[in-house]
């Protein structure tokens, strides 16, 4: 059977699933040379659907001397170790003569008459080599190359051996790709690399070091001894070294996310800990290597974050291309952008309105044109956003400027007033989506007809991430429908994947940074699902609950008893199966002095006897006071001799600076300080030990969206361990609170009408969880 003959519309999500064998495509831009390459995955999944391995299509390989190798395909499987496969997508009558690795053709293959298509896959094998080396465990993994001709069959080859000298080559005919003679193939191709079978600890090593959990930025935890810690107390920091030491398991959906490049817009809907800020700064830095030329904007909305989004795109530059490249080489290709910016700080709105020569709003004429009714930053941007399409509209200016952007923080860049949308769109978003060039192609990718179409409805790289629970000012869902209207959206939205099975959405659901029980208390508090007067969000449905890493029992089309329970493997931090004491500690107190007080003996104890210093723990204070909530926690601390750091300011130990030249809006951390912060700067942050103080201002709000979403992210932010605590709660609310925490990582609720429901429509209709 030969490539041709089988069918180009089978589903590959469907095929995949019967087995175990795992595809990643990192990029099709429709290009006349990937037309075998496409064809070899899609007879490889049948194939391979017995056996555990997985492929990627063009895995980005970058060499010590800088130069990007991409194997074709690129097999890790625990018996025949590493495979390289380098295609060839010609027939046997091209093939003019062979001599030794010298392939003549009598007319060229992409402009080149002569190939030596065996020495490219060994060359690429040797570079795989030399970067298992720094992985000891892997170096007795065998390597493989061989060479495919889809349109070459096994008879056509042989007949063919009497008029050429072929060498050695191994090779991999178009009807040689069912399971049995493909293993046979690869079993028969002599090794680059000698070595033996993989156990599951190498094979689960293998896929660590080529995935990006074996690359993920951690940083060491060194234990020091503590004067006041005695024999018999088992310290935070020690748990917390032992976790450190866990290796992260290969996470097929991750990888899809970080190394592919989607041909048109993407979302990405993750839960808190999921790593969304990473992974879209892996797959900036992954764009920028592939195709330096491109123009690429990485947005977000605290600027709190912009050191931790600088470091992690420098991170993974260098990791990507074996130190060769790093952000200060790059920015100029790679923009990382708060959403609004200053005249301090260059923003995406304000990068765009200089591009187009409009001078760019602040806050004063924010308040001026919306006569005071928009106070939120959110609603700032988003009718800076409006006005400036208006006038860029009214002038005929051309918006683009981009090849890609990315939005990290999603949820908190949409707006519910319909005064502030523009053409009935979400202002932000569809400047966004207007500043992007469209996406060359050969062929037509979203299901538009075969003739000229509009302009705003060819593809665009626009790839945001976001999680509904954490939006602190607006219920909107960033769904396709209200980002760009319900016409573009059904157009853009046409089928779950692009070519090759890149995913128009993906859901993620495995939550890396918060341990499960904390997890569940703060789905729990924040939805008010153990709520007196009834739930304030809900999810519709089990699958719902599925995506977020749920199991469901109970029949949710009634209003009786459900059961969410969270498994272990969708709560993979081991904090929670190491200490066997509660990770939540709950107190409440008559007096705000007493709770600082008692806060300022945590943090002390945290220091002296469980070893986490000052930087590994974080102060959020709940509720709308402001700078003067934050005051009172900074005096309490420093009236016990604690360094303490106000998020914002320029320098540690000073209370809120008010004075700009006292402040640094992107500051987060000092080392050896305790950052103290509201919760909308600690968004995006985290730490081994989270206090959260001033719990009676949700209580007093308590039947509040917004207030209860506060409460969500504040408990989300923690790595480890959290101190919970407020002044003279209501009954009910703190009998709601105790209840769930007693409930760990498991909670039995009714269901009852809601205030939100955060079924997001585009689940409903078409997207897709890996």
């Amino acid at each position: 059977m030969l490539i041709s003959d089988l069918r180009s519309d089978q589903s590959p999500d469907r095929v995949a699933s019967r087995g175990m064998a795992r595809f990643i495509v990192t990029e099709a831009t429709g290009a006349p040379g990937e037309v075998g390459e496409l064809a070899i995955i899609d007879a490889l999944r049948p194939a391979l659907s017995s056996r555990d391995t997985v492929v990627f299509w063009r895995y980005p390989l970058n060499t010590r001397q800088g130069q990007l190798r991409e194997p074709d395909l690129l097999l890790l499987d625990p018996e025949w170790g590493v495979v390289v496969i380098e295609v060839k997508n010609i027939p046997m009558g091209q093939i003019e003569s062979i001599q030794g690795y010298a392939w003549r053709l009598s007319f060229p293959y992409f402009d080149r008459s002569v190939l030596e298509p065996y020495d490219q896959a060994k060359q690429q094998a040797r570079v795989l080599i030399e970067r298992m080396r720094d992985h000891p465990t892997l170096s007795g993994v065998p390597v493989r190359a061989l060479v495919a001709l889809p349109r070459v069959t096994r008879d056509e080859w042989n007949s063919a051996g009497q008029s050429f000298l072929f060498n050695d080559t191994p090779l991999l005919l178009g009807d040689e790709l069912t399971a049995t003679k493909f293993e046979r193939a690869v079993e028969h191709t002599p090794c680059v690399r000698s070595g033996h079978a993989l156990d599951d600890d190498t094979f689960k090593a293998l896929l660590s070091a080529f995935g990006t959990g074996g690359s993920l930025p951690v940083a060491e935890v060194t234990p020091r001894p503590t004067p006041g810690s005695g024999q018999a107390h088992v310290r935070r920091i020690d748990l917390l070294a032992k976790a450190a030491q866990q290796r992260r398991e290969f996470d097929l959906q991750q990888e899809k996310i970080a190394k592919t490049i989607p041909p048109g817009v993407q979302r990405i809907r993750g839960i808190a800990g999921s790593g969304k800020t990473v992974l879209l700064a892996q797959k900036a830095a992954n764009m920028h290597l592939r195709h330096p030329e491109w123009d690429i904007a990485l947005v977000f909305f605290c600027r709190a974050l912009y050191e931790q989004m600088q470091l992690q795109v420098d991170h993974w530059l260098r990791a990507q291309s074996n130190g060769q490249v790093r952000y200060v080489d790059a920015r100029h290709r790679i923009r990382i952008l708060h959403a609004w910016g200053s005249k301090d700080q260059p923003g995406f709105y304000r990068t765009v309105a200089e591009h187009l020569g409009i001078e760019p709003m602040n806050v004063g004429h924010v308040k001026s044109i919306s006569r005071g009714s928009v106070s939120s930053p959110t609603g700032g941007v988003v009718l800076s956003a409006r006005e400036l399409l208006a006038e860029a509209d009214r002038r005929g200016l051309d918006v683009q400027m981009f090849d890609a952007v990315l939005i990290d923080e999603g949820q908190d860049l949409v707006d519910d007033d319909e005064a502030l949308k523009y053409d009935g769109r979400q202002a932000f978003y569809w400047l966004a989506y207007r500043s992007l060039r469209p996406v060359p192609q050969e062929e037509p990718l979203l299901g538009e007809p075969a003739e000229p179409v509009e302009e705003l409805k060819r593809p665009r790289r626009l790839i945001w991430a976001y999680d509904e629970a954490q939006s602190l000012d607006n219920l909107t869902i960033p769904e396709g429908g209200k980002l760009f209207g319900p016409e573009l959206h059904r157009i853009l939205n046409v089928g779950v994947t692009y070519r090759g099975g890149i995913g128009k959405s993906e859901v993620m659901r495995v939550c890396y940074r918060t341990p499960g029980p904390i997890l569940v208390a703060a789905h729990a508090l924040g939805m008010g699902l153990l709520r007196h007067e009834g739930t304030i969000a809900r999810l519709a449905n089990k699958r719902d609950w599925d995506r977020i890493g749920y199991k469901v029992d109970g029949d949710m089309r009634t209003r009786g008893p459900i059961t969410i329970t969270r498994p272990p493997e969708h709560s993979p931090n081991l904090i929670a199966r190491l200490d066997p004491s509660p990770l939540i500690d709950f107190q409440t107190y008559s007096s705000r002095a007493q709770e600082l007080e008692a806060l300022a003996r945590n943090v002390r104890y945290a220091v002296e006897v469980d070893g986490l210093s000052l930087d590994r723990q974080l102060i959020i204070c709940l509720g709308r006071s402001g700078d003067r909530a934050i005051e009172a926690v900074f005096t309490a601390l420093r009236r016990e001799g604690l360094n303490v750091y106000v998020a914002g300011n320029q320098r540690g130990n000073v209370p809120p600076a008010r004075d700009w030249r006292e402040q640094n809006r992107n500051g987060f951390r000092l080392p050896d300080h305790v950052t103290v912060t509201n919760v909308v700067r600690a968004k995006g942050n985290e730490a081994d030990l989270v206090h959260v103080v001033g719990l009676d201002e949700v209580a007093a709000q308590e039947g509040s969206v917004t207030m209860r979403n506060q409460l969500f992210v504040a408990l989300t932010r923690s790595r480890g361990w959290v101190h919970l605590s407020g002044t003279a709660l209501p009954a009910s609310f703190e009998e709601e609170v105790r209840a769930v925490l007693a409930s760990g990582e498991q909670i039995t609720f009714r269901l009852s009408t809601a205030k939100r429901n955060l079924t997001d429509q585009d689940d409903e209709d078409d997207a897709v969880s890996a």
